[in-house]
């Protein structure tokens, strides 16, 4: 930027002789303040990042892998009819070290009709991956409902629908100790 600046002041030096003061002054404005930027910068040290209170100071570190074993999922299902369609269903936190914070389903719409070509009867009408924002502490059970839309044109089933949802990586963050023991 101050590169810029300190070309259109040497151009009108250069080009224009009745502003040639004016762009003597502002170019030698400019080299004493780029000048003094070079010196504050090389002496002084870089100014400390506070983070936000109440917040992790990095947060990626906090997160971790969930793991699937300790995540029970019941009722899962699919509602509406594409505009858009939402993922509803209770998740269970069995672990006791970690609070969920998300988790991903992968959904499958197959439609099952007489003539498919598949030996089961259902061919794939789409299938997605959906992230889900759905926190539980540890050893809570939690309703969730999420909305999700398709990407591209969905055809239209031409029988009955059947939905395979399958939830395939959760991550959370660890549970704070009175969190845990809160409970009795």
């Amino acid at each position: 930027m101050y590169w810029i600046i300190a070309a259109i002041f040497l151009l009108i030096a250069l080009v224009v002789p009745r502003l040639r003061p004016i762009g003597v002054v502002g170019s030698v404005i400019l080299i004493l303040m780029l000048g003094w930027g070079m010196l504050a910068r090389m002496l002084g040290k870089a100014p400390e990042v506070v983070p936000e209170r109440g917040r992790p100071s990095a947060p990626t570190l906090a997160v971790q892998s969930f793991p699937l074993t300790e995540l029970d999922s019941e009722e899962l299902r699919i509602a509406g009819n594409g505009a858009p369609y939402e993922l509803r269903g209770v998740i269970v936190n069995r672990s006791t070290t970690l609070r969920l914070r998300s988790f991903t389903a992968e959904v499958v719409r197959r439609d099952c009709f007489e003539g498919a070509l598949d030996p089961s009867g259902c061919v794939v009408l789409w299938q997605s991956r959906q992230w889900v924002d759905a926190s539980a502490a540890p050893g809570e059970s939690r309703e969730f409902a999420s909305q999700f839309w398709t990407r591209g044109d969905v055809p239209r089933a031409r029988g009955a629908t059947r939905d395979d949802i399958t939830i395939v990586a959760a991550d959370g963050v660890p549970a704070r100790p009175n969190a845990i023991s809160s409970g009795g």
